[in-house]
Formats: structure tokens, C-alpha cells, sequence
């Protein structure tokens, strides 16, 4: 009774894990294959069954990408002398030559001959979760512009670049105080500002949480004025939402512009802090 509970168990496994599964026998033919192998190598079983899963499924590849069909394939060292091969990459040519992780581990059929397991690692949920993460590490979770540490490596990259072009750049800050900058509720006008801020941008402008009431931006191929036409559209968007009841409290909104013919372009950002200072 517990064998049949087990049996019915990986047989659950097998038609349900995310990683694809495929059995083969002694000619290498696939004799199963589970709907995320089907999936991963873009096979149905209906057509894939009976198959030689070399070159046709799969093609498995050494670290350096040499086929090993020829010269030291996986299947044969797992039905002829039952070997695991736990580190391979396997190349899918249903998949337009799409490349995933792998392993190879010897089984045996109910009648005692040998088969192999191919189990393929799907990576798909991981790129896409490691993007995630990283998306967060990118973005302020508040103002959804920029974090710090990312804006600065964009600034840096955009100061180098403009000054082997000799093109045009503007900084500008804005910078919110007041008691509601430090109140519990901060977040939402923080908020608020940073939708003016990423609505008031052109797609080649970048803009950055600076510090918990300062956001920054580099403006690409801008001079004052164009600075200063961003500061006005930011102005009337956050006017805007004044009116609409969404910015409280005593908040006030000052800005700081630097360009490249005045301030240089290792200056811009120094240049739009100082002139923050000197706003009322």
C-alpha cells in the first residue's frame, strides 16, 4: 500500500514540477517525457516518443559548448555504467538553440532494463525573479524614480558620454521641505512628486531619488532653458495636484539647476545642490 502511495506520489511529481523530465532507453529513444519537457524543448510527446533525443530534443553541451554526443554522452554513461552526470547544459533546438542546465541519472524500467533521466532546469521563474530583484534594487519603492546608487552609475555614464560628444547636459534638483517631510505621511507627498517628476521627463532624461527629499535628474542634450521648461512643466503638474487634494500639508518645493556651458560637466550635480541653497 505505501509503494502505491509513493508510485502515485512521483507520478505527481513527474506531470507537475516545473523542471522537465524526459526518460530514455538503451537506443536513446524518449520512451516519456513530462508537459514541462514538453514545454522547455517545444515537443509534444505525441511526436517526440520514439525519438532519438539526441540533435532532434536535446543536445547536450560541455562548459565550453563542444556537443558531447560523440565523444562523452551523458545518456550512454547512465544506461551502460550507470554514472550521474549532474553538471551538463543542454542545448534545445525547438527552442532556437535556448541553452539550460541539465542532469543525467541512470534508472531502471519495472522490468529491470536500464533507462536514463534527463531532468532540464527550467531557469525561466529565476531570470524573471533575479530581474525582479533587481528592478527593485533599481527603483525607489517610494518615489518610483531611480535609487541612489543606481542614478549615480547612470550619472556617471552620461557625464562620460557627453563629454567624449562634447553634447549639451543639465542637472536639476528638487528639493522638498517642510514638517510634513518628516511626518509619518511623508511618503505620500514624496510620492506625489515623484509622479510630477517622471511625467514632466523625456524618454532620454533620468531622474533619481537623491536623498529622502531630493530628486535629481540629468537632462541630455538641455541648456538652462530647457532645464528651466522642465522645472515649469514639474511646477504646473504639482499645482495641479494641489488642487486635486492630493499634496498636504506645509510642503514646499524648490529647485536647482546646473548645465554643462556654466558649471562643467563633472560640476552639474554640485552645481544644482549649491543653487538649491540659495533658493528662498
Amino acid at each position: 500500500m505505501g509503494f502505491e502511495i509513493e508510485r502515485e506520489r512521483l507520478k505527481e511529481l513527474f506531470q507537475h514540477t516545473s523542471d522537465g523530465v524526459m526518460v530514455v532507453d538503451r537506443a536513446l529513444r524518449i520512451v516519456a517525457l513530462n508537459p514541462s519537457a514538453e514545454r522547455l524543448t517545444a515537443c509534444s510527446a505525441d511526436t517526440a516518443v520514439g525519438q532519438r533525443v539526441c540533435n532532434e530534443v536535446a543536445v547536450c553541451q560541455n562548459a565550453e559548448g563542444f556537443e558531447l554526443c560523440e565523444t562523452a554522452c551523458p545518456g550512454l554513461a547512465a544506461l551502460e555504467r550507470r554514472e550521474t552526470s549532474a553538471v551538463l547544459a543542454v542545448n534545445l533546438p525547438g527552442r532556437g538553440g535556448q541553452v539550460a542546465p541539465a542532469a543525467c541519472v541512470p534508472m531502471e524500467a519495472v522490468d529491470g532494463s536500464a533507462l536514463a533521466m534527463i531532468l532540464i532546469r527550467d531557469v525561466a521563474d529565476r531570470a524573471a525573479l533575479e530581474e525582479e530583484i533587481l528592478s527593485i534594487e533599481r527603483i525607489d519603492r517610494v518615489s518610483g524614480l531611480y535609487a541612489r546608487t543606481y542614478f549615480d552609475d547612470l550619472y556617471r555614464r552620461e557625464v562620460r558620454l557627453a563629454e567624449r560628444q562634447r553634447r549639451n547636459l543639465a542637472a536639476v534638483l528638487v528639493s522638498l521641505s517642510g514638517e510634513i517631510v518628516d511626518a509619518p505621511e511623508a511618503d505620500q507627498s514624496i510620492r506625489v512628486v515623484g509622479e510630477a517628476v517622471r511625467a514632466s521627463l523625456r524618454k532620454v532624461d533620468i531622474a533619481g531619488r537623491y536623498d529622502h527629499a531630493t530628486f535629481a535628474m540629468v537632462l541630455l542634450d538641455t541648456d538652462s532653458d530647457g532645464a528651466a521648461s522642465l522645472v515649469s512643466r514639474i511646477e504646473a503638474r504639482l499645482t495641479a495636484q494641489r488642487a486635486e487634494g492630493r499634496l498636504h500639508g506645509d510642503l514646499s518645493v524648490a529647485y536647482g539647476v546646473g548645465t554643462v556651458s556654466n558649471d562643467g560637466y563633472a560640476g552639474l550635480i554640485r552645481a544644482a545642490k549649491h543653487s538649491i541653497k540659495r533658493v528662498p
